[in-house]
């Protein structure tokens, strides 16, 4: 009923607090500057009266967060939460739980004599079902979700079946719906179908059977004291993945309030909310969840269920129930590995035995009631402990556990190879002065020509050697075979079987210091993690990837290198990708961007939950201004689409690995994977652009073999046939998307760093120098868009590197520096991937060199 203007005043008051950070008295200021001049100019309406406070503009656009956010009150010690009401039901502030010494509310008199209770801490809270509901009214939402009801499960089984997303894992088909959890006279746990059917109907049998992804984790939020805050995220499966990351299909369910992490009975409290409602979505308790759904007539059965819990190693075990990953006889949760074993070869030749779901279900109810002591010596015996998620039926504490890649391997393995091998075991010292191992470092790191979308490496890596993000590890070690031959290198261009000189003042390691040795094995470490981190993998390439992991990790032993959990954990990669398809879809380095937009809302910094209650009003905030997008009214101006439409522009181009991730998403709906600028491009004559006459020359072949049946001729000849006019078929283009990635090229100065790339040909792949981009288009036939390329030439004098017998699946590539092939020109539907590129001089040949390493796996 709000008449346009007005809405855009109340849009624009309400942009400025949720995206410009202003405060609620500066948008509340903005919001009365334009009322009022609406107002002296007379077009102010009297009916409906314009409100003159943020929060009341929010309620009257709809997007009003805490209509949708609960506020637990929540017990200061064990954390069981109360609903407002049950609050001020309470005979007193002392917590309901026996045993529990927590309070949870102070009692004052207000100025009108009346008592108020206040909560000592609150968790703010969303409801699963409630945001659903508001998802699935969303234009567009319920054709995206995946319809499974005629997919083939277990098509894995074929170890050459290439796996591209999560449906191909077995899990997807193995979850089912209207089932009940019992537990025998005895302990025994079993799954049976309710209302006494035969058999259970699975959640890939119903049109929306939503498969879910509980993720949870803690972040720092304040800069001049210790706060870790927990949200609870909840991702939809069945979304594509260029849209299943995305913050406003994501739901935050739950921010667990700080200052401490909590422990697993405060978890279990704090996922009881959603617990339950997963329960009511899985099998719909006495009648099936119906919601209305945007474009159809009739309410639909929805149907979720939590198909994997995906944190890292520590979250996992708290919510899962498992022991910690440091526990002596039980640290890994998919297995029974001991300790001890993961420095012996046992704890990486296979020879464990998987943990039996069922055995942990028995002792985790055991364990729920049972006495403090009796709760211990189970966690001992059987590591586990009682958790929440156990009462849904369905739910099994290993199986539907996934190990996650990011942690476990880029800020786990990785990090532990440079911090605890490289650089604590002085292979990277100054001893040298300005030939030393250490400037090499960080002469050739400084040297690499990264791709304009990688995340790049500190400058002072040599001196400054810890990384902070998994994706700067993971830069690292793609370049690593490089990097570490450049730094032990003698004057034969080849590594040395040999140990280099300790520091003075320091102390011998334990472990074998032999560069020849140690550079052997990181590069089975290197070949390995290529294979499992690719976006679409068999399970044949898994296994291979896994044996890789498996002899690093063995040969580390041989070399007395101290191991970890992690690196035992990692022996479970493949059977993680059989579950639920390639780590690519499901690693988080998605659910870290989500903390790090958490970490920048702007919050008063008090205690009790207050901060966490900000940075949930922030999040349901953004779905709601979304939704209202999508859902304008017909009177809309366009100023106010304008404006909404550009909110989404900026959030969108907000740098970081992440966006990166979701644009190579995006670009599986294009065509060839390619997308084109927004802005038009411009016709160019071929004669004078580029090196005189060559272009011209190149597309007219080129385009005689695209489209034989134009008969194309020189528009300077006489001959029949179509002319192929220099000024008037090519549009020169400044950039091109292609799988999400932006190539340049050398004639146009802005893009020259995105210039280079690998190409396909003949089943293998070469270097490529683009030169130029061009949309060619003739008569009335389909648009063409080419580039004209010279490969980077090569020949059989340049030695072998230390790395070539693993080169192809390392995707390196060794050339002539500034020494290029004749010009052609390929579709750039056969460009590959982009590359970094790293200088270097062999002093075998006395030639420099380029170094090109391929970064597909994004």
């Amino acid at each position: 009923q709000e008449r346009p203007g007005v809405r855009l005043a109340y849009l624009n008051a309400v942009v400025g607090n949720v995206f410009g950070n202003h405060t609620v008295q500066a948008a509340t200021d903005s919001l009365n500057n334009q009322l009022n001049c609406m107002l002296v100019e007379g077009v102010l309406p009297e009916h409906p009266r314009p409100v003159r406070h943020l929060l009341s503009a929010k309620r009257r656009l709809g997007i009003d967060p805490d209509q949708w956010i609960t506020q637990y009150a929540i017990c200061s010690e064990c954390w069981k939460h109360y609903t407002p009401v049950q609050l001020r039901e309470l005979p007193s502030p002392s917590c309901t739980i026996q045993d529990c010494s927590g309070l949870l509310y102070d009692e004052r008199v207000d100025a009108k004599g009346k008592r108020v209770r206040t909560a000592k801490k609150i968790m703010p809270h969303v409801s699963l079902i409630g945001s659903l509901r508001r998802m699935f009214m969303r234009p567009g939402f319920a054709k995206s979700i995946r319809d499974s009801r005629h997919d083939q499960p277990r098509r894995n089984d074929d170890e050459d079946f290439v796996m591209t997303d999560m449906h191909d894992g077995t899990l997807w088909h193995e979850l089912e719906t209207n089932t009940i959890r019992e537990i025998g006279e005895l302990g025994t746990i079993r799954d049976r179908p309710q209302d006494n059917r035969p058999i259970a109907t699975k959640i890939t049998e119903h049109r929306y059977g939503l498969h879910l992804t509980l993720n949870i984790d803690w972040m720092g939020i304040l800069n001049n004291r210790p706060h870790s805050t927990g949200p609870i995220y909840y991702a939809i499966n069945d979304l594509p993945r260029d849209q299943r990351y995305l913050q406003v299909n994501v739901i935050c369910a739950a921010i667990m309030p700080g200052p401490k992490e909590p422990n697993v009975q405060q978890i279990n409290h704090c996922l009881e909310p959603s617990s339950c409602e997963l329960m009511e979505l899985k099998n719909g308790i006495f009648c099936c969840v119906k919601m209305d759904v945007h474009g159809e007539d009739e309410p639909a059965n929805i149907f979720a269920d939590n198909e994997i819990l995906d944190c890292d190693m520590p979250a996992s075990h708290k919510c899962n129930g498992t022991a910690g990953h440091s526990h002596d006889f039980h640290p890994c949760a998919f297995c029974d590995v001991d300790i001890v074993k993961v420095n012996t070869p046992e704890g990486y030749d296979n020879s464990w035995t998987p943990k039996d779901d069922y055995q942990m279900l028995r002792q985790s109810f055991y364990s729920k009631d049972a006495t403090q002591a009796r709760q211990d010596a189970i966690l001992k015996d059987f590591g586990v402990r009682w958790s929440i998620l156990n009462l849904i039926s369905g739910w099994l504490p290993s199986k539907k556990s996934v190990l996650d890649f990011m942690h476990a391997i880029f800020l786990g393995i990785i990090s532990h190879l440079f911090m605890r091998v490289l650089f604590g075991g002085y292979m990277l010292s100054g001893i040298g002065g300005i030939n030393s191992p250490k400037r090499r470092f960080e002469e050739i790191i400084n040297a690499v020509r990264w791709p304009s979308h990688i995340t790049r490496l500190p400058k002072n890596l040599g001196e400054n050697q810890s990384l902070k993000k998994a994706d700067e590890w993971r830069r690292l070690l793609t370049v690593t075979p490089v990097v570490l031959w450049w730094s032990w290198r003698d004057e034969n261009d080849e590594i040395p079987d040999k140990e280099p000189p300790l520091p003075p003042n320091t102390v011998q390691p334990d472990f074998s210091r032999n560069c020849r040795s140690l550079y052997q094995t990181i590069l089975l470490l290197c070949t390995g993690v290529r294979i499992l981190s690719s976006r679409t993998i068999s399970m044949a390439q898994a296994r291979v990837g896994q044996s890789f992991i498996s002899h690093y990790c063995l040969e580390s032993l041989q070399l007395r290198v101290p191991l970890t959990i992690n690196h035992h954990a990692s022996m479970h990669i493949a059977e993680m990708i059989q579950k639920v398809g390639p780590v690519y879809a499901w690693w988080l380095f998605a659910f870290e961007r989500f903390n790090g937009m958490l970490e920048r809302v702007h919050h008063n910094g008090h205690d009790g939950g207050r901060m966490e209650l900000t940075l949930m009003r922030n999040w349901v905030q953004t779905h709601l201004i979304y939704e209202y997008l999508l859902a304008l009214p017909p009177d809309t101006c366009p100023f106010e689409r304008e404006q909404i439409n550009r909110i989404i522009k900026v959030q969108a181009q907000t740098r970081g690995s992440m966006m990166s991730q979701i644009a190579v998403y995006q670009s599986e709906a294009a065509e060839d994977n390619v997308r084109l600028p927004l802005r038009a491009a411009k016709f160019v004559d071929l004669r004078s652009y580029g090196p005189p006459g060559v272009f011209y020359t190149l597309l007219l072949e080129y385009c005689r073999r695209l489209w034989p049946q134009l008969r194309l001729v020189n528009d300077l000849s006489h001959d029949d046939g179509t002319p192929f006019l220099a000024s008037k078929v090519a549009r020169m283009l400044t950039y091109i998307r292609k799988d999400g990635i932006r190539y340049g090229c050398t004639m146009n100065r802005c893009t020259q760093s995105d210039s280079l790339g690998f190409i396909s040909r003949n089943s293998t792949r070469v270097p490529v120098q683009i030169i130029a981009l061009f949309v060619v288009g003739i008569l009335d036939v389909v648009p063409h868009v080419c580039a004209v390329v010279r490969q980077l030439q090569c020949d059989d004098r340049i030695p072998d590197m230390p790395w070539t017998r693993y080169g192809s699946t390392l995707g390196i590539h060794v050339s002539y520096a500034d020494v290029f092939g004749p010009y052609e020109i390929i579709p750039v539907s056969n460009i590959e991937c982009p590359l970094a590129l790293i200088p270097v001089h062999s002093a075998l040949i006395k030639k420099d060199l380029w170094i090109a390493v391929s970064f597909d796996h994004v």
